[in-house]
């Protein structure tokens, strides 16, 4: 996806359409106009297309690739900022510190849940992102 050709387009930009539903294989979904959504790249909200199913109801919101779902900052941004403060023990400048330490809370909590207290964070929050899981997510 070109971040800048959706910031100039908008909601003419060329989304795809799913070609499934992910919630029950139905062969068809519709389009379901648009959510503006926030990102760190952007001092205005982005409109970022939706689908529904009308087999199932399910609504499907499509988003830039490297981002986790209900984050605004980009997976690598959120990576660089767990290993600052596993390796250094301070939040990088010019990221709000709140946040960052919000993940990093997160990620270990989870971490040590799922393996065990001493567990690697960086190797945690890895293992976690090929698992399919959100490893700085509060929510389960």
């Amino acid at each position: 996806m070109d971040i800048n050709l959706l910031l100039n387009l908008k909601e003419n930009y060329a989304w795809p359409r799913p070609d499934r539903c992910p919630g029950c294989n139905h062969f068809k979904v519709w389009g379901h106009g648009f959510a503006y959504c926030c990102f760190d790249f952007s001092t205005d909200p982005i409109p970022i297309k939706r689908y529904r199913c009308p087999n199932c109801g399910c609504v499907i919101r499509l988003r830039p690739e490297g981002y986790f779902n209900r984050f605004q900052a980009s997976i690598d941004t959120i990576r660089k900022c767990i290993d600052s403060i596993v390796t250094t023990g301070k939040a990088i400048k010019g990221i709000c510190r709140q946040r960052q330490y919000h993940w990093f809370a997160a990620l270990k909590k989870r971490a040590v849940a799922l393996f065990g207290l001493g567990a690697d964070l960086k190797q945690a929050f890895e293992s976690l992102i090929a698992e399919g899981v959100i490893p700085v997510s509060r929510a389960i």
